[in-house]
């Protein structure tokens, strides 16, 4: 089977609908079926509203610069569903991805014949690839982002040694709640018994709830951010920011990183912290020369990314969600605070596009609002309606290579594609097969 024909084999099973099929079972039988290859290495799990991408990166570089073999499982992916599942840097080959998954199609053909309540999902299906391929890899240490929430999350069945909550903030009110309390609940569901937990700059409401889950299962050890550990002095450059971290047991001074945005400060003091927490359990020594090297080139994709297109200075940035928005826009006014800044906006239906609205047209000097390839992008004409609210300076063009194009044609400083990682990843694949005038 070629590999384009088991990904829309794999979307046909209910992801091109985003019918998420949150709980346990299924992955749960599905992962015995094939050997319970997650119990073959150690683990770390991030979750959070935001930031679980970049932090899942940052650490998985940092151990792989130090000395350890390391599989990293993210989601979504922007071009390719190979991004998804990594060893040592390196995504998996498509050969390989046709491989393992014929390996486990038995199995899962098997789960099939029950019904479509244990038929299992793509995600799970992706998720027990990534299990099955650590192991056949031999890794030492197997770092997961959640895909949603946490506690019913496919990835909960691991049996992790750190655990990681990054942020919490509204996102996927329908499945995880409407209040952070609600959220939080969701998130912590991933800590487990003698668990190392790391905290990332989480309000006190929320992190009472997670810290009560962690005294339940009985977490052994508790870090969190502003407390046991911190950074200070944060210089912003673009592609080369710096910051001074003081950890667990670690200080390091004017460590640079290639990650654009305010947010970032976070995400990769957050990182540092969860490294040493797992070194720490193990007995292990952190190379402070070798966390240097690890990040001096660190960036995430999509994450206040910036490139030069033929000589135009561009950002790609998903955020996705309100919280991500504000941040956007703090990196705006930061980075780049007197330039004339146009951008490419497509935002799904069900994310809070009134106030994202009104946040971008604060930021952006004209605005072109282009529709999102999901299942969940169905109606960008009330998304650009609520735009002209805030702005005169818009326009709408519902074909987004077309609205890509617009965007480049148009004079500006800065030029910005934002608001969902999907399009993003659309404009990506464009650009890689030159669908669009660059």
């Amino acid at each position: 089977m070629e590999l384009a024909n088991l990904v829309d084999y794999l979307y046909q099973r209910g992801a091109a609908n985003f019918k998420v099929k949150l709980g346990l079972e299924r992955i749960d039988e599905l992962s015995k079926r094939i050997g319970s290859p997650q119990n073959t290495f150690k683990s770390i799990h991030i979750t959070g509203t935001n930031g679980k991408g970049s932090v899942t990166t940052a650490i998985s570089r940092i151990l792989r610069f130090n000395g350890m073999k390391v599989g990293t499982y993210i989601s979504p992916h922007l071009v390719s569903i190979t991004e998804r599942i990594k060893v040592n840097g390196e995504n998996i080959s498509e050969k390989e991805f046709v491989e393992i998954y014929n390996e486990i199609e038995e199995e899962i053909k098997t789960m099939d014949l029950k019904g479509e309540e244990y038929a299992p999902s793509f995600f799970e299906i992706t998720t027990a690839m990534a299990f099955k391929y650590f192991e056949k890899q031999k890794v030492d240490v197997g770092v997961f982002e959640v895909g949603l929430g946490g506690r019913l999350d496919a990835t909960n069945i691991i049996n992790s040694d750190v655990s990681v909550i990054t942020s919490i903030s509204k996102d996927h009110i329908k499945t995880l709640g409407d209040t952070l309390e609600a959220i939080a609940y969701e998130k912590a569901g991933i800590i487990k018994k003698n668990n190392f937990l790391i905290l990332g700059n989480i309000d006190e409401s929320p992190k009472k709830v997670i810290l009560n889950k962690a005294k339940e299962v009985n977490a052994e050890k508790i870090y969190e951010h502003g407390k046991d550990f911190y950074s200070i002095n944060h210089r912003y450059f673009i592609n080369n920011n710096m910051l001074d971290y003081h950890g667990l047991n670690y200080e390091i001074k004017d460590l640079i990183f290639g990650a654009n945005g305010t947010f970032q400060i976070e995400n990769v003091t957050t990182s540092l912290a969860a490294t040493e927490a797992f070194m720490q359990k193990f007995g292990k020594t952190l190379s402070i020369e070798k966390v240097r090297e690890a990040m001096a080139n660190f960036y995430w994709e999509g994450r206040f990314e910036y490139t030069e297109i033929n000589g135009k200075k561009m950002v790609f940035d998903g955020a996705h969600n309100l919280a991500a928005a504000q941040q956007l826009e703090k990196s705006v006014n930061l980075y780049f605070p007197t330039q004339k800044k146009i951008a490419l906006i497509g935002i799904l239906d069900d994310k809070d596009y009134e106030k994202m609205s009104q946040i971008f047209a604060s930021v952006f000097d004209k605005i072109i609002v282009t529709s999102v390839p999901s299942e969940r992008g169905r109606h960008p004409e009330l998304i650009y309606e609520e735009f002209k609210k805030h702005t005169k300076n818009v326009e709408f063009i519902k074909d987004p290579s077309e609205g890509f194009n617009k965007l480049l044609s148009e004079k500006s400083d800065i030029y910005f594609v934002t608001g969902s990682l999907y399009l993003l990843g659309k404009m990506k694949e464009l650009m890689s097969t030159n669908l669009v005038a660059l």
